[in-house]
């Protein structure tokens, strides 16, 4: 199955990367949000489009919320290309966000999983429109760097590892749209071949059970331990029987 697709050709709309900066340029003075996981990433910011509730405010804004009843916020009236951009994309939209990377900032090796899955194979997507970006970006998924071009629009399969640098001189923008496959979206993807159909059924029924399970059960066992362990006897015993030696 492709872990990397690009469809511009195959969408109904090209897209005018000027036009897309000429609004972002009203948008520079914006409260520009924090990634709500700051484990996660630095120097990552962002404006929500669409929301889960039509908020722009806070960091709580970017969290998952359920299909059906994403709300677009007050920016979509403030910029109308982007949204002649979102009514292009005939589908069930959840998040939509523009996304700002700094200069030497990074979002760590992760996974997208559960109700943040974004996988063709799992039904939703996330879709990426580079606005502004530089040869020095590292966007790397699976063990492979992939450079996506301004004013294209790119499928990624973020279900598998990937981590993403600016080791250029100016902030990398995207679109990032989250949207659920139906018949629109799936005449912009490739026809799937036998094989391929296969392969999306098996991913459905074992990455849970063999990857997301695994690591949400060790998380688990590991913040319990910790809660437990920290100001334990155990602890205190372990320090005294093991003292730390000033290494100078």
């Amino acid at each position: 199955m492709f872990e990397h697709y690009d469809l511009t050709d195959r969408f109904p709309m090209k897209f005018d990367v000027e036009r897309m900066r000429k609004e972002l340029e009203e948008l520079e003075n914006e409260n520009w949000l924090s990634h709500y996981d700051e484990a996660l990433a630095d120097g990552w910011t962002t404006i929500p489009l669409v929301s889960h509730d039509g908020s722009a405010d806070g960091a709580e804004s970017q969290r998952i919320g359920k299909w059906g009843e994403y709300k677009r916020t007050r920016y979509v009236d403030q910029l109308p290309y982007f949204k002649e951009i979102l009514d292009a994309f005939d589908c069930p939209h959840g998040r939509i966000r523009i996304m700002k990377l700094m200069p030497n900032s990074v979002i760590n090796e992760h996974r997208d999983t559960y109700s943040e899955v974004s996988d063709y194979a799992f039904g939703q997507v996330r879709l990426h429109i580079p606005i502004v970006t530089n040869d020095k970006v590292k966007f790397i998924v699976n063990g492979t760097n992939y450079h996506l071009k301004e004013g294209r629009l790119y499928y990624v399969n973020f279900s598998k590892k990937h981590y993403v640098r600016n080791d250029g001189d100016e902030p990398r923008t995207h679109l990032v749209l989250d949207v659920k496959v139906n018949d629109f979206l799936e005449k912009i993807f490739p026809k799937l071949t036998p094989y391929q159909k296969l392969e999306c059924h098996i991913s459905r029924k074992l990455i849970p059970v063999f990857i997301w399970h695994p690591k949400k059960n060790y998380l688990r066992i590991m913040s319990w331990f910790w809660r437990n362990y920290n100001g334990s006897r155990i602890q205190s015993l372990r320090h005294r029987l093991f003292p730390k030696r000033d290494p100078y």
